[in-house]
């Protein structure tokens, strides 16, 4: 697997949390990324791209869905299950319906906390219990989990391990072991010739030294201190 992207909402702004909207790619960006996939060179230059989508919104399913489905692509669409069928997300209908037209529908969790904070017993449900509601409503398995806020470690691993998924979906562009897959975040505010770019060349040397200092930063501070800090900074402005 040469290069996972790693979407959020498209054409909306209607995300909750704290700077959701960086990563809001419109309607026209994302069509044009899409068939840039399908008729670009990638094809042959990029080995295999994977489409993902973090969180379970409706625009997702309303907005992006269409799109793949005319250009013939598929995508993993990571749902958040206490939000299912609540405003803004899609219903069980809906993900069904992604399911039966070749869609992969993976956990990314119950409730979109940072998993390195919880004990056993949360943890547990945010893994095993998402995964196990998952199967029942669409019938079908479900062997991948993306990792809420992008926060994991070891105990973190061992544990989607013992709930059964067969590999995990990061937000470090770095994780490649074969169960751990990093993912490039596509910005809401990239135009078509950044987003070719970040397929043919990753992260820049500026990024890559932001996100040494966003991971030295999170072992420092710790989850909870480092999204605290985060979501106050974002919020200013």
């Amino acid at each position: 697997m040469d290069k996972v992207l790693m979407y959020h909402a498209i054409g909306s702004k209607t995300a909750e949390e704290t700077g959701a909207s960086l990563y809001c790619v419109s309607r026209d960006n994302f069509r044009r990324q899409m068939e840039y996939l399908v008729h670009g060179p990638q094809s042959t230059d990029h080995g295999q791209i994977l489409i993902t989508f973090d969180d379970g919104l409706l625009d997702n399913y309303t907005v992006a869905y269409p799109i793949l489905k005319e250009l013939g692509l598929k995508a993993y669409f990571f749902i958040l299950v206490s939000r299912v069928g609540t405003k803004g997300y899609i219903n069980w209908d809906q993900a069904r319906e992604l399911k039966n037209a070749g869609m992969i529908i993976g956990s990314h969790g119950m409730t979109h906390r940072i998993l390195t904070t919880l004990n056993d017993e949360e943890l547990n449900n945010e893994l095993r219990l998402s995964k196990k509601m998952l199967e029942e409503n669409l019938n079908s398995s479900v062997k991948y989990l993306s990792m809420p806020r992008g926060f994991y470690n070891e105990k973190v691993i061992d544990k989607a391990k013992q709930c059964g998924y067969e590999a995990v979906f990061t937000s470090d562009i770095k994780d490649s072991d074969g169960f751990k897959f990093g993912r490039i975040a596509i910005m809401g505010n990239w135009d078509l010739e950044h987003f070719i770019y970040k397929l043919n060349n990753g992260y820049s040397l500026g990024e890559r030294i932001k996100e040494f200092i966003k991971d030295s930063s999170k072992k420092i501070l710790g989850a909870r201190r480092y999204d605290e800090i985060r979501t106050r900074m974002l919020s200013r402005g």
